[in-house]
């Protein structure tokens, strides 16, 4: 940790594990240090970044916050911190506008990873830190799929092992008069509207005041992937393309010779194995992926969301 956070404090680039998944780490009040971020992911200037902190007291003086943003941002602190929940308010002068792309508010959350709030508390400074990853290419959950991207391009990986939760945070923004909902996570709309309550979603914006919003993301290399349903996924079951369904689809169609990973049928667990299966599809030098649609449920909606964004069709 005081290896990571001297190369930190210096303007480097150190990747470390979070709950979610590996992030980038910089230091989020260094514009310099910053840039490097961009540059190492080849990431567009115009998709903002999460500044990581330990606690509440470290992400107060990041924001410009009034009274009632006061009382959301605790109530759901209270609720979700540390957690894989970003918050989204005003940004103070001290955030850099690398770090906002230039909006006038910032997305802050605390981690939950122990290793991640080792890191942090050994810093003195916030850590600007999308996935570690070539931007476009599914979020590491793994040191080793950060190194698969970013050999070369960064200075340092902490490796912590494998992430907990899988998928990206839920990102929420209580700046405005009424809470909107930007980004999908495990922390669902319904969780949150149960602390502060009704939230609207955030559908079509002209800006993107949270990571993951205009840009595409989440693909693996190489290949083009396609979600089906059961029946195409059947009538494809023996043909030379790789397949990642359910446990239980798989049982019903029988063997293949391709590519195949199965996945659970519980949400939170196949969230947890979703960038890892496309890293695996990676290492068969799969050409073509089918998935199979997961459920229009409730608790599938992060899941649905990073796989739309990762799709051909």
């Amino acid at each position: 940790m005081q290896q990571a956070s001297a190369l930190l404090a210096s303007g480097k680039l150190v990747a470390f594990p979070t709950e979610t998944v590996y992030g980038l780490g910089a230091n989020g009040l260094d514009a310099t240090a910053v840039r490097k971020i961009f540059v190492a992911k080849g990431r567009p200037n115009d998709n903002p970044l999460i500044l990581h902190v330990a606690s509440l007291d470290d992400a107060l003086p990041l924001w410009k916050i009034n009274a009632v943003q006061r009382v959301r941002l605790e109530s759901l602190v209270s609720k979700f911190w540390p957690g894989p929940l970003s918050l989204v308010l005003p940004a103070s002068e001290q955030v850099p506008g690398e770090v906002t792309a230039g909006l006038p508010s910032v997305a802050v959350r605390a981690p939950a990873n122990p290793v991640a709030q080792a890191l942090l508390a050994e810093c003195s400074f916030p850590l600007a830190a999308p996935s570690a990853n070539v931007s476009g290419r599914p979020s590491p959950t793994t040191a080793d799929h950060v190194l698969s991207s970013l050999t070369g391009k960064i200075d340092a990986v902490v490796d912590g092992g494998q992430t907990q939760v899988g998928i990206e945070s839920t990102v929420l923004d209580i700046g405005a008069e009424k809470p909107r909902l930007l980004r999908s996570g495990t922390i669902s709309q319904d969780a949150i509207e149960a602390v502060i309550g009704p939230v609207q979603r955030g559908g079509e914006i002209d800006f993107a005041p949270s990571p993951g919003l205009r840009h595409k993301h989440y693909q693996p290399q190489g290949m083009k992937l396609y979600l089906v349903d059961k029946a195409a996924l059947a009538a494809k079951w023996q043909e030379d393309v790789a397949v990642i369904c359910m446990a239980s689809t798989a049982v019903n169609l029988g063997e293949r010779v391709a590519p195949l990973v199965t996945m659970p049928d519980e949400s939170d667990a196949y969230a947890a194995m979703l960038y890892a299966s496309f890293y695996r599809m990676e290492k068969f030098g799969a050409k073509v992926l089918l998935i199979e649609k997961v459920p229009d449920l409730p608790g599938w909606e992060a899941i649905r969301d990073r796989l739309s964004r990762a799709a051909e069709s």
